[in-house]
């Protein structure tokens, strides 16, 4: 192409120039050259590429196209959250209406004794349950009802008769969350014929609520009752604090021998771990003497904090089992140690990047170490270094351990720190409630952000064995400032369709990053009033409040009640013992 274009250029201008013949050929010649060198440039270059490389070219679209329709996918569900989202919400508005209490009067299906409208038996692919033989042999492996919600209550927080709740905020929240059902039941059909293009059984919608309330679409039987919480569960405070970092301080002192003072420890360092995800930085500090970190993140070889993925959690759990009790108790060491470690993990970009929860288990009595002056001092200058060089803030969360625990001491640490003080009953308390300050004070950092949804690590789905996620969203009442907290929704998705779209394994690195990239999501900002703060304290009782506000209502931090009690309904279940 160059050379005919040179001809017809040197063609224009040669009368006007009248070059001689011996310049004419000089020109062909350069022209003829030019298109030589040309076409062996395109060759050389077509011949020293890669043969795989011109071969992965159409791999490399068909790899975009797989994660573009993944992304789809994944915005989909995310739609989906956020309107079921809006729908509790919306319910929530309607909770002290004389029709939705009414309505609500055995109108609800216990997930441990109601018979369901609709049951129909589940094939083994769908759910597995290992009391009903497996579905095994062409019998029925389990009944469940793709038309009806179910309720699930913690067995601690249902000692009315045929175990109802007595508490009237978690009354009010199975009635105002059945309005939610039929959208719950739109969804599901909506969703079968969705997943049913990648040969994949849509799973569960569901509702988890700040009181340990649990509604989920389709209804199954529940095979141990009583025992769950959705509270405990990372979806639900992935939701309600966002990415964190979390230091636990555990004391293993001598003195936790008594009163089973050390398993309640161990106990309530396990809830918490349980509940992080892999969007969460964590580590667990030992402190008597002396203190020092019981995990260090293996890639580093440094007492840094580790992220919170299932097997870090699990290697925690198994080092905090085996921690043993002896020696003084050196609270100043315990925090000493703790900042150190979110200082070199902030330094060496270990972080979550959002906000530090620092929880501190004790019984109470300081007996080794600096005064609780200079305890004091410590924690006050290093939360002030964290904020001013890193931008980082901190809170500090107290738990005295135990029923015969001293409190003072934990509890003047809270105060003067502007933290959370909570005292933790024994055995028989509500361990969950007890430990749930640290993630309701970060909820209230989401309540502005309504575009917020959280993802958690792909695991293996209790009901149904197969590997899956858990997107989920927090529900706050918007009408109050700041909004109130009540709880998270939540969507579980199989793997299954990932799998094929991207033909990787649901437990590979590679599909480990990408929900790490979608889990790391806005970090709340925490702006509190001293009265707001209080109000988180009062939810401890009383005794945690420091005394700085004399507000009895705390608005956006304690719910208001329906204005007549006698009328909310005794009896919340329907067709109980085969009625």
């Amino acid at each position: 192409r160059d050379y005919y274009l040179g001809s017809t250029f040197a063609t224009q201008h040669k009368h006007k120039h009248r070059r001689s013949p011996s310049t004419e050929l000089n020109l062909n010649r350069a022209f003829f050259t030019t298109m030589i060198i040309g076409i062996i440039r395109v060759a050389a270059a077509l011949l020293l590429t890669p043969l795989t490389q011109r071969h992965l070219q159409p791999f490399a679209h068909a790899r975009t196209d797989a994660e573009n329709e993944v992304k789809l996918i994944l915005q989909r569900i995310e739609e989906d959250t956020l309107k079921l989202r809006d729908e509790v919400e919306n319910a929530y508005t309607q909770r002290c209406s004389i029709e939705t209490l009414s309505q609500c009067s055995r109108g609800s299906f216990n997930g441990c004794s109601s018979v369901f409208p609709n049951q129909q038996c589940m094939a083994a692919d769908e759910l597995v349950v290992e009391a009903c033989g497996g579905g095994g042999g062409g019998g029925c492996n389990a009944l469940w009802d793709k038309t009806t919600s179910i309720v699930s209550i913690p067995s601690a927080l249902a000692q009315g008769k045929d175990d109802n709740p007595t508490d009237p905020e978690l009354i009010e929240t199975a009635c105002y969350t059945l309005l939610a059902e039929d959208y719950m039941r739109t969804k599901y059909e909506n969703d079968e014929i969705f997943w049913d293009s990648y040969n994949v059984q849509p799973s569960w919608t569901y509702f988890g609520a700040h009181n340990g309330l649990f509604r989920k679409l389709p209804g199954t039987v529940d095979e141990e009752c009583g025992n769950y919480d959705p509270r405990l569960r990372p979806w639900f405070v992935a939701a309600s604090s966002g990415p964190k970092d979390v230091v636990l301080v555990l004391d293993v002192s001598g003195s936790m021998s008594d009163y089973g003072r050390m398993d309640l420890a161990k106990e309530a360092a396990i809830t918490v771990i349980k509940t992080l995800t892999i969007s969460d930085r964590v580590a667990v500090i030992a402190f008597s003497d002396y203190a020092y970190q019981v995990h260090s993140d293996s890639d580093s070889g440094t007492d840094l904090l580790v992220r919170a993925t299932n097997e870090n959690k699990n290697l925690l759990i198994d080092s905090i089992q085996k921690l043993t009790d002896g020696g003084a108790t050196n609270f100043h060491a315990g925090f000493q140690q703790a900042f150190d470690a979110l200082e070199r993990t902030i330094e060496q970009e270990y972080t979550s990047g959002c906000n530090v929860a620092i929880l501190f288990m004790t019984d109470g009595v300081r007996t080794a170490g600096p005064e609780t002056d200079e305890v004091l001092s410590l924690i006050n200058d290093s939360t002030q270094r964290l904020a001013t060089l890193y931008n980082r803030d901190t809170k500090i969360f107290t738990f005295s351990l135990g029923a015969q625990a001293d409190r003072l001491a934990t509890k003047e640490i809270a105060c003067s720190t502007n933290g959370i003080w909570t005292p933790v009953g024994d055995f028989d308390g509500d361990l969950v409630g007890a430990m749930a300050s640290y993630y309701k004070l970060f909820a209230l950092g989401l309540g502005d952000d309504t575009e917020f949804t959280a993802w958690v690590e792909p695991y293996e789905f209790f009901w149904t064995k197969k590997m899956g996620t858990t997107n989920s969203a927090p529900v706050f009442d918007r009408s109050v400032d700041p909004p109130l907290f009540l709880g998270v929704v939540a969507s579980d998705v199989h793997m299954d369709a990932f799998e094929q779209v991207l033909g990787e394994n649901a437990q590979s690195s590679t599909m480990l990053q990408r929900f790490i990239r979608l889990s790391t999501a806005q970090c709340p900002k925490i702006d509190l009033s001293d009265c707001q703060l209080e109000g988180l304290r009062y939810l401890a009782g009383e005794e945690a409040t420091c005394g700085i506000c004399d507000s009895p209502d705390y608005p956006g931090i304690i719910p208001t009640e329906c204005p007549f009690k006698p009328d909310l309904p005794k009896n919340l279940w329907q067709n109980t013992d085969g009625e």
